[in-house]
């Protein structure tokens, strides 16, 4: 009898709360901010000259909204602010994708394919070894070949399942695969700020190992490419449209109190079709994607136990006309100091160097301090 009355109290608890809309189940509101203030002085084009700046600025705005339609078909959609010549803010879009998701086997984990403005396979798997896209872009990004979005499609999945929880926890549980992670796509190639100026299309993929996964979990071998053309209008014959390719290397470590990255780059050409020689030489013409060339160290040490605070350093050497022993390669050193106050949630400070070969361009220099909110 008691057991009987106590399971129609539980029916009765059941069915009067509160059942949540249809519309909001599996419905999934955040947001990444960073928000910043620097102080520095920046090379404007005009010899030996620099103009100083003291700002606060809006870095990212995202407000992510992701819902699951069904076990395996998801949407995302992410809004993003930019800041135009005048200094006001603009929302675009980051984000907007259908993706598909399976279980998959026990070589291919996980396996998934975004369709629409989608990841391009590099910067999303880099930028959860270094975490600190709030100081600024990454290396390459920084350096004008590509960005982190674009329109197409684009597949991948891990190797084999994915590393024990408490690798998950402790390190990184983003593209954590045993044997590590590959993503392949098809895209426009002018990045999703562009639009399509031309019928090439760009095809991008990466293949990451973990060579040693029972010892070394966190050691990582990555090789990423790009072969396409420049986002520049269709030209005239005989005239063709730059060439765009991208080979990078990069080998990584993870560890509870440790990242440690180095990135090595070569190629020709850039997303934007703007990085061409101006004038005829040995083995090139006028029009044609200049060669070029790079590497970058990153290294983040957290402590104490805890793992809050963090110290972090990176050096970046790029050569944009490897051909030319005059051209201005660029030396950018950067350091700084975080704090997680609340998990996702940080405050850096940092200073940045960008060291000009070329002696007509000074030096470039800027602190700034950014917070890093996430929800």
């Amino acid at each position: 009898m008691k057991e009987s009355i106590e399971g129609g109290l539980d029916a009765k608890i059941k069915k009067s709360a509160p059942q949540i809309p249809s519309a909001l189940k599996d419905l999934k509101i955040g947001g990444l901010w960073y928000l910043s203030y620097q102080n520095g002085n920046k090379y404007d084009g005009t010899p030996d000259e620099t103009s100083v700046y003291s700002k606060f600025t809006v870095k990212r705005g995202y407000l992510n909204v992701e819902k699951k339609i069904t076990p395996w078909f998801s949407v995302r959609f992410t809004p993003d602010v930019t800041q135009d010549s005048t200094g006001d803010l603009k929302v675009r879009m980051k984000y907007v994708y259908a993706k598909f998701s399976g279980k998959g086997n026990n070589f291919f984990g996980k396996p998934y394919t975004e369709i629409g403005m989608v990841h391009m396979p590099w910067l999303d798997f880099e930028e959860h070894i270094n975490r600190y896209r709030m100081q600024d872009t990454m290396f390459m990004e920084r350096n004008g070949l590509f960005n982190s979005a674009d329109f197409g499609i684009m597949a991948g999945s891990n190797f084999g399942p994915e590393l024990d929880e408490a690798f998950k926890k402790d390190v990184n549980d983003h593209y954590a695969g045993k044997y590590g992670s590959w993503q392949l796509g098809v895209f426009n190639g002018g990045g999703y700020h562009a639009s399509e100026k031309n019928h090439n299309k760009v095809i991008e993929g990466r293949v990451t190992l973990r060579p040693l996964p029972e010892v070394i979990p966190g050691l990582q071998a990555s090789y990423f490419f790009i072969n396409g053309k420049g986002n520049v209008a269709e030209p005239q014959p005989p005239k063709e449209l730059p060439d765009y390719k991208v080979n990078a290397f990069m080998l990584s470590y993870e560890h509870k109190y440790v990242a440690l990255t180095g990135q090595y780059y070569t190629g020709k050409g850039n997303a934007k079709g703007d990085a061409v020689y101006a004038s005829d030489g040995p083995g090139w013409k006028a029009g044609d994607a200049r060669k070029m060339k790079g590497y970058s160290y990153f290294a983040e040490v957290r402590f104490p136990e805890s793992a809050k605070w963090s110290v972090i350093g990176r050096y970046d050497n790029f050569d944009k006309d490897k051909e030319d022993p005059d051209s201005d390669r660029q030396k950018r050193t950067l350091f700084g100091v975080a704090y997680q106050f609340h998990k996702g949630n940080y405050v850096l400070l940092d200073y940045e160097s960008l060291d000009h070969r070329d002696k007509n361009i000074p030096n470039e220099n800027r602190f700034q301090v950014t917070m890093q909110v996430k929800f």
